[in-house]
């Protein structure tokens, strides 16, 4: 992939040699001439900052001044507000899988395994939220582990407790589950609650049942298939269902997933590369799949069928929209995460870790949270990437598992991302060219 910038304006040549260019802060794209093309500095997916090389002062490049001096009035800045509307809870601490990259301490507990939480504790832990809502908002809360089916009553007693104190608050729920204990109760349960339910599915049996193995040596993927049939056959009862996927330098089999992934008519598909993995090579093959993964999506059904893989969809809603982001998440703005001994943090991936702690029960601590105010954008130093509006700054818990900080950029993470950036660019233009 072929890529060249002039400030806020990065141009890409498709494979098919279409030339097009993105105004990264006003949220357009817009194809381009070989000329505007020829006078524009080279660049990667490493760079983000633009060299600003013009090789002569021409009619291409006082279009490109005037295009990049402009402002886009239609153009809107999403902003999160400091009111905390999502909480991930994990019931359980406890995993019936020891999957390979587990980021909860190799085993689902975190390192302090808990087999159930408190329903004593939690219960005014989540009134304490809800009561510090505005009125008029939406709650939303993600049941996490561990495996939280494998304390699916705490569920459904949460659920039951919020009907009961909140019967006019619209709250959502979402289940984050390896698909393993879907059975007819879990299910119903979950139709209740008229859940957003995401299935953990590394690719078919032959790889999936060596990423995410079950503890008692029993096929993983034969379960998680029997449990998405479950789903699948009352899927109007549900307001999302989609697969997960993680990849790494252990399985980089996209492909192969997707193809596996297409049986199952499922609202999205999401791949994901693994915190964990810091192998350049493996970043490299994970691009590489991804384009040929959407290469077969684009081919099988064009925009709809290219949209049920997440990335893109993020993306194409993004600049249909014209809506930039400032934040990846809304860690300690919006979001709290609460472990199972109540205690809170700002990411479901820093449980355990006491550094972390912004509080516990219902004490917040208010002073920890105050360095999670600002954009992550402005935290992390994003001001020049031209992606940054469709990225929001990155996922914190990547930078910090990479450099230590939650604010100083993983490397490997922004190249990705700016690649499948780069990439929905080239086929939204191909989208909407041909409407």
């Amino acid at each position: 992939m072929e890529l060249r910038r002039y400030k806020d304006i990065l141009a890409l040549k498709s494979e098919e040699g279409t030339l097009l260019a993105f105004h990264s802060r006003n949220m357009e794209v817009a194809q381009i001439t070989e000329s505007t093309w020829q006078n524009m500095s080279p660049t990667t997916l490493l760079s983000s900052n633009p060299t600003d090389l013009v090789l002569q002062e021409c009619e291409a490049i006082e279009e490109l001044k005037t295009w990049n001096s402009e402002e886009n009035p239609e153009a809107t800045t999403t902003k999160i507000k400091s009111a905390i509307r999502y909480l991930t809870l994990n019931v359980t601490q406890i995993c019936n899988l020891h999957c390979n990259y587990c980021a909860a301490g190799g085993d689902g507990t975190f390192g302090d395994a808990i087999a159930k939480i408190s329903i004593e504790k939690t219960l005014p832990q989540l009134k304490f939220f809800l009561d510090r809502l505005p009125q008029g908002g939406s709650f939303n809360i993600s049941f996490l582990g561990g495996e939280p089916l494998m304390y699916a009553e705490g569920i459904e007693l949460v659920t039951k407790y919020i009907a009961e104190i909140a019967p006019e608050r619209k709250v959502n729920y979402t289940v984050i589950t390896n698909g393993t204990l879907l059975t007819d109760k879990n299910v119903d349960l979950l139709a209740r609650m008229k859940a957003s339910v995401t299935v953990s599915l590394d690719g078919p049996a032959e790889i999936n049942d060596r990423m995410r193995p079950t503890k008692n040596g029993k096929s993983s993927t034969a379960m998680i298939v029997a449990g998405l049939e479950k789903l699948l056959a009352r899927k109007s009862e549900f307001s999302h269902l989609m697969i997960h996927g993680v990849f790494d330098s252990e399985n980089i089999e996209m492909v192969k997933a997707y193809e596996f992934y297409s049986q199952f008519n499922v609202d999205h598909y999401e791949f994901s590369f693994s915190v964990s993995d810091t192998n350049p090579r493996a970043t490299m093959d994970y691009m590489q799949q991804m384009t040929e993964v959407a290469a077969l999506a684009f081919a099988k059904g064009g925009e709809s069928a290219l949209r049920k893989i997440s990335n893109f969809d993020k993306c194409f809603g993004a600049l249909d929209a014209q809506r930039r982001t400032e934040n990846y998440c809304g860690a300690g703005k919006s979001f709290l995460m609460i472990d199972a001994r109540n205690q809170i943090y700002t990411c479901p991936w820093d449980v355990n870790d006491k550094k972390e702690q912004v509080g516990q029960g219902t004490e917040l601590n208010e002073k920890a949270l105050e360095a999670y105010q600002k954009p992550i954008l402005e935290q992390n130093k994003c001001e020049n990437c031209w992606a940054r509006f469709l990225c929001g700054g990155g996922c914190m818990f990547a930078h910090k598992h990479s450099s230590g900080s939650k604010n100083v950029k993983n490397t490997q993470f922004c190249e990705r991302t700016r690649f499948l950036v780069a990439l929905a660019l080239i086929y939204y233009e191909k989208c909407r060219s041909a409407a």
